[in-house]
């Protein structure tokens, strides 16, 4: 894997699952641990933990179990086992009371988390996650990401390829060095420049990459979502084990907001991903979070996309989280 400065700690959980976290200190009592979403990694939230941190907020970012440096186990994967994770590493580190900041599926588990431990939950933040949706919108949200699992085992050349197909996306309209972090941090070499490909002036550069996050550890996300990689896997699914699928369907339809008994902040991002109406937390869903959570804060971020929610600079985000974790 690619360095970068400074290089996250590891902790062996209870359950045996090495897991990759990095802390920003601050001087807050209660820690705010970062959640990130589907294919993402612990450096989704430097932007934010970095300007949090200065101004005393204590930040842990990890990476979730199948990502990053992580231990990527060939097992199950569901919001569940990631929230148990969680208790564990925010327990190891001799945390008995947390707040979580999440991204995406990250909202989910923060949701499982809130219903398994709520006496530890300070406060939640959900960026752009944890709407109740319709089928037919988590079709939609499904096709939105197939981009993004595009790079997921793929041989890609060198990591300057990597990096330039990444800049043509249409999904990101900046371009910064958080950004090229967070991608040459997911990944790992498969080969090295022959000799007569090294350059002359001794820049070492790295032969073909590869995305370090295994296709069946989001495979399995999916699944436990009432989804798959590929949208056309979801009917073969449904073909092959429809009571197993009705059962997903059904668990995953209500969210647990009645277990979120501390102060909530939503925040959503309204520009578009691709075209108008594609925003993954939709007015019904904004309607419902009202309805079922009692203690709630909505921030809208007119200018950003799903990702760029996180991964851009954004003065107004980051003070209105500042507001809502330092307000006792």
């Amino acid at each position: 894997m690619y360095q970068t400065d400074p290089d996250p700690k590891i902790a062996t959980l209870p359950s045996g699952i090495r897991i990759s976290y990095r802390i920003f200190p601050g001087k807050s009592k209660v820690p705010l641990f970062c959640v990130h979403g589907l294919t993402g990694n612990l450096k989704n939230f430097e932007p934010i933990a970095t300007n949090l941190s200065k101004k005393g907020i204590t930040v842990i970012t990890y990476d979730l179990r199948g990502r990053g440096r992580s231990d990527k186990p060939k097992e199950e994967y569901t919001a569940r086992i990631h929230a148990e994770d969680l208790k564990q590493l925010s327990s190891l580190l001799g945390y008995s009371k947390i707040s979580v900041l999440s991204h995406s599926l990250g909202a989910w588990i923060t949701l499982r988390f809130a219903e398994k431990f709520a006496s530890s939950l300070d406060r939640a933040i959900l960026i752009d996650g944890g709407g109740e949706l319709s089928i037919k919108r988590k079709i939609s949200n499904l096709l939105m990401i197939q981009g993004s699992l595009a790079r997921l085992g793929r041989r890609i050349p060198s990591k300057e390829t990597y990096l330039q197909e990444a800049k043509k996306s249409p999904l990101l309209s900046a371009w910064n060095k958080n950004i090229q972090n967070f991608l040459l941090y997911e990944l790992e070499p498969v080969g090295t420049l022959s000799p007569s490909l090294v350059p002359k002036n001794g820049e070492n550069l790295l032969g073909p990459v590869i995305c370090s996050i295994p296709p069946y550890v989001i495979d399995s996300e999916l699944k436990n979502m009432g989804g798959a990689m590929k949208p056309s896997h979801i009917f073969s699914r449904v073909f092959r084990s429809p009571k197993e699928f009705l059962q997903i369907l059904k668990e995953n339809k209500i969210m647990p907001y009645s277990a979120l008994n501390c102060p909530v902040l939503v925040i959503r991002a309204l520009k578009p991903n691709f075209r108008s109406g594609d925003e993954l937390l939709p007015d019904p869903a904004i309607e419902k979070m009202k309805l079922k959570i009692g203690n709630l804060q909505i921030v809208e971020l007119k200018d950003k996309n799903h990702y760029e929610s996180v991964l851009l600079e954004d003065p107004f985000r980051d003070r209105e989280i500042f507001q809502f974790l330092k307000i006792k």
